[in-house]
């Protein structure tokens, strides 16, 4: 892992939890994070998808939006020092949980066959270990923060005027 990615990682968990304190909102939650998921994701595909990883990529993809949603539904947007702001709460780190472990899931049983014949010795088990927690790459780990992101913004952009008004103002500069 690159020191952008490090950096990034370290800023998202910042962002996590700073979600059980009333938060003002920003541009860049709403607007940044998912533009820069989807250029992870783009910058690292691969020049050619298997049909496993396509399928993984999906299912990824999938438990991502859905996380997002939910995350956006359970999100109290409030006035707090007379700014906008959103709190998450526990429900946002339960979202957070269920999707990593939903992605060591979906990992192992995509990778199922080489994880048993690391265990069974026939390969260094270090070497599938480190393929098994990396996945497929980081821009399927990015691929699955854009999913969620974008389905976190759009919910509470739909479910809320105020989060509305501030995104259409941000992007109007």
């Amino acid at each position: 892992m690159d020191k952008f990615s490090l950096i990034i990682l370290v800023i998202i968990g910042v962002l996590i939890f700073r979600q059980f304190i009333p938060k003002e909102v920003n541009r860049f939650d709403f607007i940044g994070l998912p533009i820069l998921a989807l250029y992870k994701t783009y910058s690292g595909l691969p020049n050619t998808l298997t049909t496993s990883m396509l399928l993984e990529l999906i299912i990824l993809l999938l438990l991502g939006a859905t996380i997002g949603h939910m995350q956006g539904l359970k999100t109290k947007v409030m006035y707090h020092d007379n700014k906008l702001s959103t709190v998450g709460g526990i429900s946002y780190l339960i979202g957070l949980v269920v999707l990593i472990i939903g992605r060591f899931i979906i990992i192992f049983i995509f990778n199922f066959s080489s994880i048993m014949t690391a265990i069974n010795g026939e390969e260094s088990i270090v070497v599938e270990l480190g393929q098994f927690l990396s996945g497929s790459g980081d821009w399927i780990l990015w691929s699955t923060i854009a999913a969620s992101t974008i389905l976190y913004s759009f919910t509470l952009y739909k479910n809320h005027p105020e989060i509305r008004g501030y995104i259409k103002e941000q992007l109007k500069k």
